[in-house]
């Protein structure tokens, strides 16, 4: 009987050892910091089992989650929001979603200041970050783009990360800050947003992750969904300079049935990053810097948010910059820059980041 209580005595001591204090780590909806509920549901892993931080806790309570339960191993809890209404921040009624990807370096905290900025004044409903969160491989730089994150939902925006190629070289930290589902689905107002991970050194879609993604499409009926992924679906075609410095690169394997599911389930835009250029192609590939107003799902890539700015297709706008996606009763009604201030939106162009910077 001694022998049952010291084996009791040592394991909880080397569980209080490791896991104290407690800490939570959300696991879905991977969003960014602090932690946000979606219409849905939320999985957590603990340090303790059954043990939930304070923090945790209040927050749950305050988002109106109605139910906790637990998993038989006792460390992931699932806490299941009370479906509420939840609104658009416009009080006109539109919806607006902002794509950033391919994030300023280390050292340039200056360009993460105005868009902070910028956002206080376009006042998004969700942040969309589409990989290459931050260019660095340490603790401290994760920690910078965590703290951005939060600084941009306690602003009132949501924001949802995927990885890009750069998370590879710090692939754990990018795991320990934003979670081990590299892939994820989140809910949030009318919208469905599909997280995925074009995987790095294959620029592909998996098996799994493909059929995962074909069984979440099956459940999007009456949503607007959108995709994020860091690579490009299609062929820059007309690049200025081939592979563009290596930001040519597309997605690979299951590309073609992909497109066409998009195109089936009327996905309105899958959106990406990479190239640190801007380009818009149609379902069948072509680069549409003719005209914004075309049928079917938009395949969007967005410029760089503060690394090194690139021309990879024939547009010739180059520039820092985010997009703006507005959409009003389940139509994308915008998606493009005015850039000429002439009222008409400009094909492909993003929103500069810093103004006047649309004329290079």
């Amino acid at each position: 009987m001694k022998r049952v209580f010291l084996s009791v005595f040592i394991t909880v001591a080397a569980l209080l050892a490791v896991g104290w204090p407690p800490k939570a780590r959300v696991d879905r909806p991977l969003t960014g910091l602090p932690l946000v509920s979606s219409q849905g549901s939320m999985e957590v892993a603990l340090s303790l089992p059954f043990v939930v931080p304070s923090e945790l806790k209040n927050n749950w309570k305050a988002e109106g989650f109605a139910k906790v339960s637990w998993t038989l191993s006792g460390v992931n809890a699932r806490s299941t929001a009370a479906v509420k209404a939840v609104q658009p921040r416009d009080p006109s009624g539109l919806w607006k979603v902002v794509h950033i990807a391919d994030l300023p370096p280390p050292g340039r905290d200056d360009l993460l200041k105005i868009f902070i900025s910028r956002m206080s004044e376009v006042k998004p409903d969700l942040i969309l970050a589409t990989g290459d969160l931050g260019y660095g491989d340490t603790a401290a730089d994760f920690d910078r783009i965590t703290t951005f994150f939060k600084n941009l939902e306690t602003d009132g925006a949501v924001v949802v990360a995927c990885p890009g190629n750069h998370e590879r070289k710090a692939w754990i930290q990018y795991l320990r800050h934003f979670g081990p589902d590299t892939w994820h689905r989140l809910e949030f107002g009318p919208f469905t947003i599909l997280s995925l991970d074009s995987e790095h050194g294959r620029d592909q879609f998996t098996p799994a992750q493909f059929a995962w993604f074909k069984s979440e499409l099956e459940q999007t009926k009456g949503r607007i969904v959108l995709v994020q992924v860091h690579h490009p679906l299609f062929p820059s075609e007309t690049a200025t300079n081939g592979e563009a410095k290596g930001s040519g690169g597309i997605i690979g394997a299951h590309r073609v049935e992909f497109i066409q599911l998009c195109q089936q389930k009327s996905v309105a835009a899958v959106l990406s990053g990479h190239w640190h250029s801007d380009a818009v192609f149609d379902v069948k590939g072509r680069l549409r810097d003719d005209t914004c107003n075309f049928g079917g799902t938009k395949f969007i890539v967005t410029t760089t948010l503060g690394n090194e700015i690139r021309r990879v297709t024939r547009w010739p706008k180059s520039y820092f910059g985010f997009r703006i996606l507005t959409f009003r009763d389940g139509d994308l009604i915008s998606y493009t820059a005015d850039l000429d201030g002439d009222g008409k939106p400009d094909p492909i162009a993003s929103e500069p980041l810093i103004a006047n910077a649309g004329g290079r």
